[in-house]
């Protein structure tokens, strides 16, 4: 995992990407002070990692596609708030929209800038950064549209748009290292992509407001919808808001997934991703203490 200085160097990359970059002052200003609110860079980290258990040693050439693709997530989050109207804390949700969505826009160019200069204009680098980045947009539309609703469809949904995301990063940083694209590392790490978004979706249930689990059908959801009990009811009432039972209660909510069988589902499908992944990383030609290293990285295994 990466360590205090190493972040901040991130950091530093993504704070100078947008001084150099940005000659607009308002502009520089308020995306410095969309940035700075970030102290944690799973995705940076995830490239990093790849990076380094496949040989890797340029820190500094590692350390700027980490900031990059800092930079790219960070736009797909203030579009992704502003598409949901949700984290009203956030700088970009405190600002006009359209100020807002400009400023994402301008992230995102940015951020395939950087990227891409990693490469210098290496055709297999932008084509596969593209694909990633496509299929992502792909997922959020779908899940805009609520156009999936069975568990196959969902988790195709997460697969798109978180899946891809991870894989961008766990590729670009192999690719860095070898100047190949690796098929395996993409496989896994879609895996985990999905893995990672299950949790966030289900930790989600104890924060967001009713009305949330239906405006976008996760796996949550399309579990519920099947009805196998009571608690299944009572909780879709819940999160419908014409029931107020577990509002401020988290204890009660608990109980209540744990009745409907919820928690026990969610569980299961991201211990099944988790497996799908290790999988893929024991295919991987690599040592097996690197392999190690990179599951235990994935899965927080004796992280902080």
């Amino acid at each position: 995992m990466l360590n205090y200085l190493e972040n901040t160097k991130i950091k530093q990359n993504m704070s100078d990407f947008i001084q150099h970059a940005v000659r607009q002052k308002d502009l520089q200003k308020l995306l410095l002070e969309f940035t700075n609110i970030k102290n944690e860079f799973p995705f940076g980290q995830l490239a990093y990692e790849h990076y380094e258990a496949f040989g890797g040693q340029d820190k500094r050439a590692i350390t700027k596609l980490a900031a990059g693709i800092e930079l790219l997530i960070l736009s797909a989050d203030i579009l992704d708030d502003i598409e949901d109207q949700d984290k009203d804390s956030y700088p970009w949700m405190n600002v006009n929209q359209g100020v807002a969505i400009n400023a994402s826009t301008y992230l995102y160019t940015l951020s395939i800038q950087s990227i891409t200069s990693i490469g210098e204009n290496d055709s297999q680098l932008i084509e596969k950064l593209f694909h990633f980045i496509k299929l992502s947009m792909e997922g959020q539309h779908d899940d805009l549209r609520h156009i999936h609703g069975t568990e196959e469809e969902c988790v195709e949904v997460l697969r798109k748009k978180s899946g891809s995301l991870t894989a961008l990063s766990s590729v670009l940083g192999v690719y860095l290292a070898t100047r190949k694209i690796n098929p395996t590392v993409e496989s896994y790490s879609i895996y985990y992509g999905v893995a990672e978004q299950i949790s966030n979706d289900f930790f989600a249930l104890f924060s967001k407001t009713n009305g949330d689990l239906q405006k976008k059908q996760t796996l949550a959801f399309s579990f519920l919808e099947r009805r196998f009990n009571d608690a299944s009811h009572e909780l879709l009432e819940f999160f419908s808001g014409r029931l107020n039972e577990f509002e401020h209660q988290p204890f009660q909510l608990k109980q209540k997934l744990l009745e409907a069988g919820l928690t026990q589902y969610m569980v299961s499908m991201r211990e099944i991703m988790l497996l799908k992944m290790r999988q893929g990383i024991e295919q991987l030609d690599l040592p097996k203490t690197k392999k190690e290293q990179l599951y235990a990285f994935m899965t927080k295994e004796g992280n902080d």
